[in-house]
């Protein structure tokens, strides 16, 4: 219940702060607390993988698979939202259709466009090591009995994160207008994320020739590695259980990975990519990527997929 009500909480104190007219001190010093909370997440997602002893012995045998299986997603997700994009819903029309109408936010996508084509931000990378950093320190020197302290880690680092975004949009009207335009057809980006990973885990399987079950399943996760992890682990056991968490930690690594990659390919590249860890891991990068507008999009998209997964999986699972 905490977790599911802690980004509209937190996003929605932090809307309340950035309506407020106060001086640019302090939105500076939570643009800091964002950057430093994003690379604490970072850390946490990879200290997951480094404590947990049955993915880190099966990693040898799996581990490949694992990531074929990831990258087959991301690219169906990626393949299928990028026609959705050029046909039903077109965000960068709509994106520059909102910088039009003012000047002011005209002036800041030139100036955001102008920073993209010079240099890549150095957060994308930091946030790369962070994640092996995680790993690898956790793995080395994290004992079980205090694995607890991530999960605070992590409902810390979102909490700011949440908050920083939220005051961040609540600086930027314009994204409240470019949801009024997108409307109920973002329904279709997490239609299209879901379909493309699914379709792209059960390609996989002629590639790495692992079990059409473990491949759907897996990959409908989208990015909820907890979950799937969990869902797959009493269903079908260890090995099941290694894949569904794997798979979904991969593609949040994928992601970060990427994300430079997949910001030039299209508008809907990164939140295709992200997923449902849109909804948190996922949403300061594609945020800081693609723009608050489209930021905006992402965190629906993501949320929308968290409550569906839920759902869908013990259905697959009953399927298969």
């Amino acid at each position: 219940m905490f977790l599911t009500l802690l980004p509209f909480v937190s996003m929605g104190a932090g809307l309340i702060i950035g309506f407020q007219r106060l001086p640019d001190k302090v939105y500076k010093c939570f643009d800091t607390a964002s950057t430093i909370a994003l690379i604490l997440l970072m850390f946490v997602i990879g200290g997951n993988v480094g404590t947990s002893k049955e993915v880190i012995a099966e990693i040898g045998v799996v581990g490949l698979n694992c990531i074929i299986t990831c990258l087959c997603a991301v690219f169906g997700s990626v393949a299928l939202c990028f026609v959705i994009e050029k046909t039903i819903v077109p965000l960068g029309k709509y994106q520059e259709l909102l910088h039009e109408e003012s000047e002011e936010n005209a002036a800041l996508a030139a100036a955001e466009d102008d920073n993209k084509k010079r240099r890549i931000d150095p957060i994308l990378i930091i946030i790369i090591v962070s994640v092996f950093v995680g790993i690898f320190v956790c793995y080395e020197w994290m004992p079980q009995s205090m694995t607890w302290t991530l999960t605070y880690a992590l409902w810390i680092s979102l909490i700011v994160l949440y908050t920083s975004v939220g005051v961040g949009m609540g600086q930027q009207k314009s994204v409240f207008l470019y949801m009024k335009k997108v409307g109920f057809r973002i329904l279709f980006f997490a239609i299209g994320v879901l379909i493309g990973s699914m379709a792209g885990g059960a390609l996989s399987t002629l590639i790495t020739g692992m079990p059409l079950k473990y491949a759907v399943i897996s990959t409908s996760g989208v990015g909820y590695y907890s979950l799937t992890g969990a869902t797959m682990l009493s269903t079908f056991g260890a090995e099941g259980g290694v894949y569904g968490f794997m798979v979904n930690v991969f593609r949040d690594i994928t992601t970060v990975s990427l994300l430079p990659l997949l910001a030039k390919l299209s508008k809907s590249a990164p939140m295709a990519s992200g997923a449902a860890g849109c909804m948190d891991t996922m949403l300061v990068p594609v945020t800081r990527a693609m723009g608050r507008e489209l930021g905006l999009i992402a965190l629906i998209v993501g949320v929308i997929l968290t409550f569906a997964v839920p759902v869908l999986l013990p259905i697959l699972c009953g399927i298969f």
